[in-house]
């Protein structure tokens, strides 16, 4: 620990002077290092770190929050009594002692720490993945490999009477290839991450990786335009989920149902989805890209049911949005934040759509006429109205229960809430992927996930327009 548990409690009380009923230290100490391999030489070995202190106060439905990276005594106390003066109440409570919290299992076991692997071996292993993508054909034109890695420290001591500490270790690596046949430019994209250390790597085959990505995009550079209009989509797995996280994992965290900016505000216990939908956002996942031992208030991860048979059953919730909705509700341990300098609050942390009975053969051979979308590339959605566009990365247009050809990648449309509904049949084969969400409390990392899934209708844009 950082702090002694006396100094703690000093900062804690000087915080609770005015009124606060609940008073908060986070300190975070993370360090970042990442390797980059483009245009065939090394194109960067670049390090970070961060490190600094967040002191959050509440009192009933109002916050506080200040941070500063002066670690001196003095300067956590300022903080603290500044803080203090957002209220103008008398002190309701006084913390005595301070007891650390046991962990009742460490979810993100490391096997290989970073520092097991010298810069040159991991640069080497970069190198591999570059060389197979560039002998696929002398139509690649770039390969861009690079590994991520993450060693994180935190600490919370609340006015609960409790302090806990975690430590984060995180593994990604990302191969791009970019083809050209002379007239236009496509790419494949392979992207891994785990709350890991650097068996991730050992696991990897990166030659086969460059290759698959060198592939794609040359297998693309000879695929027409997609269709455009309604139609049914079948979603790949993995991936594929960054469609729910973003138009319903969203809309489910606190944040939005406190503000009653979510469609689904008001909603629990009512039917929102087909019947055959079960969501979650689990934290408890090992080894899980989103995956910690305790949240950014000190709570532990849950798995926690979102959806059960199309019903709304749970939001996601921190401390302070549960207040705000119900102070019967729970925190369920997703308070996350970017680092010392944010507001926690509510994010997702492993989310995914559960895995359903149907053999994903089954599911293209139902469709008449649709695209399959391996998997999406990105997208956005607008908080406001909860209606999203997205873009495959991968897609294929399915005639009469087969997959018929490559396209080049094509917009969805629609409305977070609509496509629920339509949902008509889930695969049994349910994976995840490792992705970065932005919003309020800056970027975290979390998991997408779903299995092969059929959507009756959706908006399709494709520039090859109707081609039924």
């Amino acid at each position: 620990m950082k702090f002694s548990k006396s100094f703690a409690l000093s900062v804690l009380n000087a915080g609770l002077a005015t009124g606060a009923d609940y008073a908060e230290i986070y300190y975070q100490d993370k360090r970042t290092k990442g390797y980059t391999r483009r245009y065939q030489k090394v194109d960067g070995i670049g390090s970070g770190r961060t490190c600094g202190v967040g002191i959050r106060l509440l009192k009933g439905k109002q916050q506080v929050y200040g941070f500063t990276s002066d670690f001196s005594k003095r300067a956590f106390l300022d903080l603290a009594s500044s803080l203090a003066l957002g209220f103008d109440g008398e002190r309701v409570l006084t913390v005595r002692e301070l007891k650390k919290k046991p962990m009742r299992k460490n979810i993100n076991p490391i096997a290989i720490p970073h520092s097991a692997w010298s810069d040159e071996k991991k640069i080497a292993y970069l190198k591999d993945g570059e060389d197979a993508a560039f002998a696929v054909s002398p139509e690649v034109k770039n390969v861009n490999c690079s590994l991520s890695e993450s060693d994180e420290h935190v600490e919370i001591y609340n006015s609960d009477g409790i302090c806990c500490e975690d430590d984060r270790v995180r593994t990604s690596l990302v191969v791009y290839a970019i083809a050209s046949d002379g007239k236009s430019f496509q790419s494949g994209y392979e992207a891994l991450g785990l709350s890991c250390g650097l068996e991730l790597l050992e696991k990897t085959d990166i030659k086969a990786l460059g290759k698959k990505c060198a592939e794609t995009a040359i297998a693309l550079l000879k695929a027409p335009e997609g269709p455009s209009g309604e139609m049914p989509v079948v979603l790949g797995k993995g991936f594929g989920g960054v469609l729910f996280h973003e138009s319903c994992g969203h809309p489910l965290e606190g944040s939005a149902i406190s503000h009653a900016t979510s469609p689904f505000t008001g909603k629990l216990g009512q039917k929102i989805g087909s019947s055959i939908l079960n969501a979650y956002d689990d934290g408890t996942i090992e080894n899980g890209w989103g995956s910690e031992n305790v949240d950014d208030e000190g709570n532990a991860p849950t798995k926690n049911q979102l959806i059960k048979d199309g019903v709304l059953v749970s939001y996601m919730l921190d401390r302070y949005t549960a207040r705000r909705i119900n102070p019967t509700l729970t925190p369920t341990g997703a308070c996350r934040r970017e680092s010392y300098r944010y507001l926690p609050t509510t994010r997702m942390t492993n989310t995914y759509i559960g895995a359903g009975t149907s053999d994903p053969k089954d599911i293209i051979a139902s469709v008449k006429y649709g695209i399959y979308c391996v998997g999406l590339s990105g997208g956005q959605v607008d908080p406001a109205t909860d209606q999203f566009d997205f873009t495959s990365d991968v897609a294929y247009v399915i005639k009469d229960g087969k997959l018929d050809h490559m396209i080049r990648p094509v917009s969805l449309m629609g409305y977070g809430y609509e496509i629920l509904p339509r949902i008509t049949m889930i695969g049994n084969d349910c994976e995840r992927a490792p992705g970065t969400c932005g919003a309020a409390s800056g970027s975290v990392f979390v998991e997408v996930g779903q299995p092969t899934l059929l959507v009756s209708k959706m908006l399709v844009g494709g520039a090859g327009g109707n081609n039924e």
